[in-house]
Order: C-alpha cells, then sequence, then structure tokens
C-alpha cells in the first residue's frame, strides 16, 4: 500500500508541472464583438447603417444571453455575451453566418475581435530609445516585434497602441487642379491605374520555362511623383506638379505616454499581448519572455529596447506566494496542534503526511479535468479538515494503545477498530463533499471562480479518505504494535475530566441547554439581518486602472498636455512606481474612445514596502482627492483585469450602473443627469459618471438634393470631396520588403482649415464645369451625438459608479427609493434599470436560497442511510443553526459582510461541524449497542469523543487561521471564507461537545418512552 501512494506521490508531482497557472480565475463570460469601422462617418450614420442592420442580423443568435452597441465616430462595435456552457469556437461560426448574410454601404466589412478574454492582457510593454524616431519605432512595433511575439503558441493577438502610422501622402493644390482642369477622381484613379503590377503566365525557352512578371508597382515618393495625371498639348502633368508629396502619418486618433522613476515619455508606443482563450497563461507568458530576450538582444537594432511594464507573472507569483505563506503557516500550526495534542512527534508526522499524499492525489485529477491552479482552488484548501479522518483513524488506534499498553496489539483487534471508525469517517468526508457540491450550481461569473474550488477541495478529501482508510491504519500499527511508554497529555486530560464532570451535570438537567440555544438561534437571526450584503470582495490586483474623462471635444494635442499633468501629479506618490495614459484610441481604431478619454494602468509597489498600516484603499483616497481638485478630470478607479470584465458584465467600466433606456438623446441625458446628481447625495457613491460623453461639435456638409441635379453632379461626387479631400482616405499601398504603407491623397490644410475654405471648394460636373461645394451644399456648425449605446436594439445612457465604505445591498435600498421618488419622467417611453454587481448578487443570492437547502436536504439524506434513523439525523442537522451565529457574528464583529465567497464558507462550515457530530453520536450508538444504558452511553461517549472531536476542530481552526488574517494580494476573497469557518467552526464545536449530547439524550429519551408506552397499550 505505501508503494501504491508513493507512486500515486511522483505521478502528483508531474501533474502538478503540467497544470495551469492563474492568478484568479478567469470569471468573464462567453463573449465576442463584431467589429466595422467606416472612416469618417459619424456616430449617427454609424448607427443608422451599420449598426442596426448588423444587430437585426444577429437577433435571436442561439444561446445568446445580451447584445449590446457602440456607434461612435468611424466605429461600430457590437457585443454579443453568452449563457455558460456555450462553446467560444462554436458561438463565433454561428456570428459568421450571420454576417455573409449582410451587405453594409461604403464597403464596410465587419469582422471579430480576436479569441481572447477581458482578462486576457498578460502581458504590456513600451517601446523606448534616444536615437530612433518615433516613426521609426512604429515601424518596428509593426513588422518585428509583433510579428516575433505572434509566433508564440497561445497568442490571440498583439495590439499596438500609440507611435505615428506611416503614410505616402500627397496633398494636393486645388488651385493646381484648376489651373490643369483636373477633378480629384481622375487623381486618385489615375494613381490606382498607376501601382500595379501583372503576371503573364510562363515563356518556354528551350529546356526552360519563364515565369512572366509585369512590374509596375511604385516604390518610393520618387516614383510616385513622377505618375502622369494629365497630358497637355503633348506636355505630360506629373502628380508632383499638382501637389506636394511627403512622408506622413495616418491621422493620430490617440497618443500613449508613460512615466515611471526612471523614464518620463510623452509619446511612446505600447503593445498589449493578448492571451488566446483557454490557453496555460504560464506556458504562455514564458515563450513571450524568451520572443522578448530575444529582440532586446538579437534583433532590434543597438539604441531600441522593449521596456515591460505589466506582467501576468508578476501577479501570479505574488498570489502564489500569499498562497503558499497561507498554507504554509496553516501546515506548521496544524502539525504542532497534533503534536501538542497527541504528545508523539511520530503520531504528528504520520497524520501530517495526509496533506501532501492528499494534495498529491488531487493534482492528478486536476490534471485530468482540466482544473487551473489558482488563489481560490489552492488558497481554500483547509489542511485541518483534510487530516480530520487520519486524526480520528489515529486516535482510535492510540485508544487501544492506551488501554492495553503492556500487550502486543493483534492485527485483527486493529483490523476490527478500524472497521468501527471507517464508516463514520467515510460519511462525514463525504457530507463535507456533499456542502461543496451547491458551488457547481452557480452560474456566470461566481461559477467561474468557485467551482474550481470546489473541485480541487473535493479532490483533496477523497485523496485524504484514501489516505485515512487505507495507508494510516497499517503504518500506525507498525509504529505502536509493539508495548512502549505511552504519551499522557496532563493539561488535556485535566480539560477531558472537566468535561467530564461538565457532561454528567448537564445530563442531570438536559433541558437547560434549551434557553442558550434559544439565545444562539435568535442572535444568530438578527446578526444575519444587520451584516452588509455584497456580491463578492475585491480582488486586488496589485495595481489601479483608472477610467478618466476629460472635457468633451477637447483636441489631442490639448489631450496630451493633461496627460503630463495628470503623470507628474500622480507620481508625487510614493508607493506609486509607473502611470501610463492610453489617451483616445488606438490606430487601428477599434477603441470606441475620444481624445476627451484616458484609460490609464497605475503601477504600485508591493506593500511590504508601503508605511506601515498604509493600505490601498488609503491610497485611492489620497489619489482621489488631488484629481478633484485638478479642474477637468473625472476619474473612476477599478483594476485592470476587472475593468475588463465589469465592461463585458454591464456595458460600463464601473461596479455599478443605472441605464435610461429611450429613443430621445436630450431626455434620456436629462434623466441620466439627474439620476446622477441625486446618487451623489448618498453617502457610498463614488466615481459618478455619465459613460457616454455629451454632444460634439460637428461641421456638417448638407447636400441638397434639387441643387446637385441641377448642375448635373450626384451625391456620390460630395461624398467622395468629403472622404478623399477633407478625409485623407487611403487610395492604394506602396509595399517596401515586408512593410506595407498607403498611400493617401488629401487637399492642402490651408484650403480646408475653415468652414468657408471648405464651402469654397470645388467639385467638378460630367461637362467639366467648376461647381464651388457651397452651391450643392449646407456647410454648417452643429453638435451630434459622440457615442450611441444600445441594448437589446434598445438606446440607453449609462450612469456609471463605484462603491466606497458601504455594502451593496445598503446603497442599493437607499438608491432606488430616492431615484424613484425624486426623479419625473415619462415611465411609457424610458425605462430605468440598475446592472452590474447588482445583477450578479440578484441572481447569485437567489441561487443559493435555492441550492443550500437541497445541500443541507441531501446531507440530511446522507445522515439518514448512515444512522438509518430520521430522528437522529434531524439532531445533527440542528448543528447547522448554531454554527450559522459564530460565521455570522464574526462577519459583524470583523466589519466584513455578505458575499459569495463567505456563503461558500458557510456551506462549507455546515459540512464540517456535521462531521464532528457525526463522529460523536456514531460512538455512542456503538456503546448503546453494547449494552449501555442511554445516560452512560452519551455520557461515556462524550468523554471518549472529546479529544477527537477538539483535537480535529482545533486543526481545521488553526489550519485557516492565517488566511483568515492575511492581507497580501490574493487574500481578498481567503479571508471572507475562512473567517466564517475558523470562527464558526469554534463556537460549533462548543455547541456540538455541550449541547448536542443533551439534545440527543432528550430526543432518544422521548423515544424510548413513546416506544415504552406502544409496548404497554
Amino acid at each position: 500500500m505505501l508503494a501504491l501512494f508513493l507512486l500515486l506521490g511522483f505521478f502528483g508531482y508531474y501533474s502538478w508541472t503540467r497544470l495551469s497557472i492563474e492568478a484568479y480565475p478567469d470569471i468573464a463570460d462567453v463573449s465576442s464583438q463584431v467589429v466595422t469601422q467606416v472612416p469618417g462617418l459619424a456616430a449617427e450614420e454609424v448607427e443608422q447603417q451599420i449598426t442596426i442592420p448588423l444587430e437585426r442580423a444577429l437577433n435571436g443568435l442561439p444561446g445568446m444571453h445580451v447584445m449590446r452597441s457602440k456607434s461612435t465616430f468611424g466605429l461600430s462595435i457590437i457585443t454579443m455575451v453568452f449563457d455558460d456552457g456555450v462553446d467560444d469556437y462554436w458561438a463565433r461560426q454561428r456570428i459568421q453566418e450571420r454576417l455573409t448574410d449582410v451587405e453594409l454601404p461604403y464597403g464596410a466589412q465587419p469582422g471579430l475581435d480576436p479569441l481572447t478574454s477581458p482578462i486576457g492582457e498578460v502581458y504590456r510593454y513600451i517601446i523606448e530609445s534616444n536615437t530612433h524616431s518615433l516613426r521609426e519605432l512604429t515601424d518596428l512595433q509593426n513588422f518585428v516585434i509583433i510579428p516575433r511575439i505572434k509566433q508564440v503558441s497561445g497568442i490571440a493577438d498583439v495590439t499596438n497602441f500609440g507611435g505615428i502610422t506611416t503614410q505616402f501622402q500627397i496633398e494636393l493644390d486645388p488651385h493646381k487642379l484648376e489651373q490643369y482642369g483636373l477633378s480629384l477622381s481622375e487623381v486618385t484613379e489615375t494613381i490606382s491605374r498607376n501601382n500595379v503590377s501583372a503576371g503573364g503566365s510562363m515563356l518556354p525557352r528551350g529546356n526552360l520555362a519563364y515565369v512572366i512578371r509585369g512590374i509596375g508597382l511604385v516604390k518610393d515618393l520618387t516614383d510616385l511623383g513622377k505618375i502622369v495625371v494629365k497630358t497637355q498639348n503633348g506636355v505630360p502633368v506629373f502628380l508632383n506638379d499638382v501637389g506636394t508629396l511627403k512622408y506622413g502619418n495616418l491621422e493620430r486618433k490617440g497618443i500613449l505616454s508613460y512615466t515611471d522613476r526612471k523614464r518620463n515619455y510623452s509619446e511612446s508606443v505600447e503593445g498589449i499581448v493578448l492571451l488566446l482563450r483557454g490557453q496555460n497563461p504560464s506556458q504562455v507568458l514564458e515563450g513571450v519572455h524568451q520572443a522578448i530576450e530575444e529582440l532586446n538582444k538579437e534583433t532590434l537594432p543597438p539604441g531600441v529596447k522593449i521596456h515591460p511594464f505589466l506582467d501576468r507573472t508578476d501577479l501570479v507569483k505574488t498570489t502564489l506566494t500569499t498562497v503558499s505563506h497561507t498554507l504554509t503557516e496553516g501546515i506548521v500550526l496544524v502539525i504542532i496542534v497534533l503534536i501538542v495534542f497527541l504528545g508523539s512527534w511520530r503520531g504528528a508526522l504520520l497524520v501530517a503526511i495526509t496533506i501532501p499524499l492528499s494534495l498529491l492525489f488531487a493534482f492528478i485529477l486536476m490534471h485530468f479535468t482540466n482544473i487551473p491552479a489558482n488563489l481560490l482552488s489552492l488558497g481554500a484548501i483547509d489542511f485541518g479538515i483534510i487530516v480530520d479522518g487520519a486524526i480520528v483513524m489515529l486516535e482510535t488506534i492510540l485508544k487501544k494503545r492506551e488501554d492495553n499498553a503492556e500487550e502486543t496489539l493483534e492485527e485483527k483487534t486493529i483490523t476490527q477498530r478500524v472497521i468501527e471508525v471507517a464508516k463514520p469517517i467515510f460519511f462525514s468526508t463525504i457530507i463535507i463533499i456533499t456542502a461543496y457540491l451547491p458551488l457547481f450550481a452557480f452560474e456566470r461569473v461566481e461559477k467561474k471562480l468557485f467551482t474550481p474550488m470546489a473541485f480541487t477541495v473535493g479532490y483533496a478529501l477523497l485523496g485524504a479518505l484514501a489516505v485515512a482508510l487505507l495507508l494510516i491504519p497499517g503504518l500506525a500499527y507498525v509504529i505502536y504494535r509493539k508495548p512502549q511508554k505511552i504519551y499522557h497529555n496532563k493539561w488535556l486530560e485535566k480539560i477531558s475530566t472537566a468535561y467530564g464532570k461538565r457532561i454528567e451535570k448537564i445530563m442531570q438537567t438536559p433541558k437547560k441547554v434549551i434557553i442558550p440555544v434559544s439565545i444562539v438561534l435568535l442572535s444568530a437571526g438578527i446578526l444575519s439581518y444587520t451584516v452588509g450584503k455584497d456580491f463578492l470582495p475585491e480582488l486586488d490586483e496589485g495595481s489601479i486602472w483608472l477610467q478618466v474623462q476629460l472635457p468633451p471635444g477637447i483636441s489631442l494635442a490639448k489631450s496630451k498636455e493633461m496627460s503630463d499633468t495628470l503623470r507628474a501629479r500622480t507620481l508625487k506618490h510614493q508607493e506609486v512606481t509607473y502611470m501610463m495614459i492610453q489617451a483616445g484610441r488606438n490606430d487601428d481604431g477599434t477603441d470606441p474612445w475620444t481624445a476627451s478619454h484616458f484609460e490609464v494602468s497605475v503601477g504600485i509597489k508591493p506593500y511590504s514596502e508601503w508605511p506601515s498600516g498604509k493600505t490601498k484603499a488609503d491610497l485611492i483616497k489620497e489619489l482621489a482627492a488631488d484629481y478633484k481638485n485638478m479642474p477637468g478630470f473625472t476619474v473612476g478607479f477599478s483594476q485592470p483585469m476587472i475593468d475588463g470584465v465589469m465592461d463585458k458584465i454591464s456595458g460600463a467600466h464601473s461596479e455599478l450602473v443605472v441605464k435610461v433606456y429611450g429613443e430621445e438623446f436630450k431626455e434620456t441625458r436629462r434623466i441620466a443627469e439627474n439620476i446622477m446628481s441625486t446618487l451623489n447625495t448618498i453617502p457610498g457613491s463614488a466615481d459618478l459618471a455619465i459613460d457616454q460623453e455629451p454632444p460634439l461639435p460637428q461641421l456638417q456638409i448638407i447636400a441638397d438634393r434639387d441643387k446637385i441635379a441641377q448642375y448635373g453632379l450626384n451625391v456620390a461626387d460630395v461624398a467622395d470631396l468629403i472622404e478623399v479631400a477633407l478625409g485623407g482616405k487611403a487610395i492604394s499601398q506602396i509595399f517596401i520588403g515586408n512593410k506595407v504603407y498607403d498611400i493617401s491623397c488629401r487637399y492642402t490644410e490651408d484650403s480646408r482649415d475653415t468652414p468657408d475654405k471648405i464651402g469654397n471648394l470645388m467639385l467638378t460636373s460630367a461637362s467639366g464645369a467648376k461647381i464651388p461645394l457651397s452651391q450643392v451644399a449646407e456647410v454648417k456648425l452643429s453638435t451630434g451625438e459622440s457615442t450611441i449605446t444600445r441594448e437589446m436594439n434598445k438606446r440607453h445612457l449609462t450612469v456609471k459608479l463605484n462603491l466606497r465604505g458601504t455594502d451593496l445591498s445598503s446603497f442599493l435600498k437607499k438608491a432606488q427609493d430616492k431615484i424613484e421618488k425624486d426623479i419625473q419622467y415619462d415611465h411609457g417611453k424610458y425605462q430605468v434599470k440598475w446592472g452590474g454587481q447588482f445583477e450578479n448578487q440578484n441572481r447569485a443570492y437567489s441561487r443559493l436560497a435555492f441550492i443550500v437547502p437541497l445541500a443541507l436536504a441531501i446531507m440530511f439524506l446522507l445522515l439518514y442511510s448512515a444512522f438509518g434513523d430520521f430522528r437522529q439525523a434531524l439532531v445533527l442537522m440542528s448543528i447547522v443553526p448554531l454554527a450559522l451565529f459564530g460565521g455570522m457574528l464574526a462577519l459583524n464583529i470583523r466589519g466584513m459582510s455578505l458575499n459569495v465567497s463567505s456563503a461558500v464558507g458557510f456551506i462549507a462550515l455546515f459540512g464540517v461541524a456535521i462531521q464532528n457530530g457525526v463522529i460523536m453520536i456514531s460512538h455512542i450508538n456503538d456503546l448503546r449497542k453494547k449494552g449501555y444504558d442511554l445516560k452512560l452511553a452519551v455520557t461515556k461517549g462524550a468523554k471518549d469523543r472529546f479529544r477527537p472531536v477538539l483535537m480535529t476542530a482545533t486543526v481545521a481552526v488553526i489550519g485557516l487561521f492565517p488566511a483568515s488574517l492575511a492581507t497580501g494580494i490574493g487574500s481578498d476573497v481567503q479571508r471572507p471564507l475562512a473567517t466564517v469557518i475558523v470562527y464558526g467552526l469554534m463556537f460549533s464545536t462548543i455547541l456540538t461537545l455541550f449541547v448536542l449530547p443533551a439534545i440527543y439524550y432528550m430526543a432518544e429519551r422521548r423515544n424510548e418512552k413513546q416506544n415504552l408506552e406502544s409496548d404497554e397499550n
């Protein structure tokens, strides 16, 4: 048997090396985005002509939970969130099938986002150099760095932010076009026709065949300038005769800036590495690190270096350090307690081998069932509970040794003792595993968070059960078979004697326990009502993520200036290590932001380097106070991973949202602004803002169809002038080695920098007549929507907010009542709905209300099958409400809220508390079968089982005690769970030892009296 377990141990270690190791589970839903770019199109047109047709095509997708969309300048993003269990690839295939049937104007082509997760941004870096320009760094990023990193298996994509995207630009002079009698369309068509290559099949020459290539591609600005656009009187007019050719750049929509203690870049180039969903982040990041090292040492030119500033490996290491510290402390404390109780280091180590063996057994099953190792799946294991079965088994053999100190133990008698306790050990372990079954009934976020924990704990308990039943008896028999000096724990014997006297006194008047039990039950009810209620504790990622809103409509240059101010102000805080700011959107246009929006990553030092007593919450308060005094900045606080998850859950980057549904923009904004003002008066609200920017200034060119027809023009002629001459539309491409650059064409800036000049731009009719734009269209300044958001085909505005210093339930009650009372609007045309963590909490709590009673019912059935007695199963279930008191008391005293994590703690607590009761009641029943009368059996049974119950409870409490006090990164979810188990078990053990025997005695005595009366009758 020992050899078998050693073999399992080796295989367990191998399995551990193959496990996917994460900081936190991927809690994001299955989702996909349809991204469609239409450069230059305003939000209203994007919604009407792109987003709505796509939404109609995607309606009713199988398994779709919700569909949201954002229509902004030149961009449509439709996000679909699917139900649990829907496969990513299957969902994307269904979307692709629907998209093939959609025909969109302007040649728009919808595409899917990379297959990643909201928490898939595993690595961020900047490219730094004192010798290369921003343009050169961008070229290195696009054509050297990104292709190399994407070679790493498991990478979904690498996206660029910032820098300068090079274009070969032609700035046409409209006066010269008039001088040479050229139209804009003639120039663009000529450029396209003069930048082509052709294939001419094969030319046979003797035994050889030559491939025929026609090479006419433009190679540089010189080639481009030599394109003949017209011939006048036999004299060619070249492209460089009608305009200026230059190396320019795509019109910038965003800027990346970065500052740390050594660097300060107002502009830089950033790369964001996205993990393919379902891949092992540890293995993928190992490949990324190798690629970065190769690029820095071998590939990049001298003076250019990649500097990573956000690496998921750091978070994984930090959380694993936190978990390993709490686990190590728990293991050491458990061993110390075992030595103290057993008085034998051999016995303590014998029990302690259950810990590594059960873990290795769990690793094997985790490997086969593809369960990742993370903070929760490992951190929630209580080694005190793991060794409970082994303690009871060893205690039984030790008791036999103590009773027969001078005799050699026989295998037969040991086997008999083992069989006696095997059944209660088996059933009590199964009951604890059953306690975790409700976790499998969770949905969405909470399911992904806690299901790996349920699997891991269940696997470890099965391993511990196998060790307790199959390995411990044999090893204990070998160690204790021969007569030896028995250690007598003096203080434990004194406590046992005192307990024996107390239990005898209780048994004389057992009804006296009813009053204290009633007080405990009443207190448990009151405490359950007064405790604050949340969805989840905050998962500390060891960094800060900011969503910053600036005054609407500001230029990119002003945005850059405000970025410099924000970085300088933030770096004054010594706890901050770096600040990265993404202003606006990336050049590929797939972000829905304008220059009025920052996304900001703030790095912070390890907490061990902070001033004593200072917390992350304190730093956030200081930063919030600073930002409040900076005009023009509206700042919301979050964290990198959870920010992306909340965006998918609620459609906004915040914990809570209030959505105002309605078609009229002005009225929905009025309602949203009133809601924001109302929420601002409620204590606990923070980071309040309307997610969508207010209307922005627009220059509208409104075509007059009658005049267009009068001059023999088409609306398309006006559209081409706007797209090309004003917007700088790409009309062709230049290939240089492995690099590709766009050729863009637009009018010189001094000919289009005012509304009047734009109105004077000329259109060319079919007859060659020149007509000013202002003659066929109205050119005026106005305002228009910046971003239009929709959910399930309805327009809405979103008020977003975070909570600080209050729990979710208390805040919601006040906020909902106040909004209903104070906000006036037409309820027929407009609806107000809450979302975010509120939806999650309601879903999780309604699920708990169903599955916790179901789990208790399953436990009851197991107890009934174990004892074959409805009455005794009911007595054991009475421990549950008594255990509830200890957990609720701890939450109230420590100022913690009841959330999904602490609820999971209660589920586990009920199983462990019942386990102790099973150990005691089983022994009492055995004594009664041996002929002891009821009172004597209860008294003796309680005394006999005092030591194992006290020992199992103590090691269970001590095993999770470090986790209940832990404060490092990764301890947030552990702490409420551990707090409930530790303090709940303390109280439930006291009640098990003193109250359970009395309740059992009263129930059995009443049953005996009833049986006696029925016999007499």
